[in-house]
């Protein structure tokens, strides 16, 4: 991955939990949508960095996580009809399913 390196730079983060600790004057609750997201904050530990007056909610969670395989299963049978153009969120589309096929048109 493209700048990998520039996201997992110890000197990069501590500069920026200064700058988020000199911002934050009130109490603050910030949701993360994605499971994604909330697995990288508590893997690098970074809700411990954060200040006090920084709440973290979990949220809702992204399409691809929060829908049911069946589902996918389904939509995928539709989107598998002849004539049919089926769309979908970007976050969707690499979900693969049913032997390998996924939303890339590869059904």
């Amino acid at each position: 991955m493209k700048y990998l390196a520039e996201f997992r730079d110890p000197a990069i983060a501590h500069r920026l939990i200064e700058e988020i600790n000199a911002t934050v004057t009130r109490p603050w609750v910030i949701m993360e949508i994605c499971g994604g997201q909330t697995h990288a904050i508590v893997k690098n530990g970074l809700d411990q960095l954060l200040p006090k007056g920084i709440e973290l909610v979990h949220g809702p969670g992204c399409p691809v996580c929060v829908t049911p395989l069946e589902l996918i299963d389904k939509a995928l049978a539709i989107a598998g009809q002849p004539g049919v153009i089926f769309t979908s969120f970007g976050d969707m589309a690499p979900c693969p399913r049913l032997e390998e096929r996924s939303l890339h048109g590869e059904i």
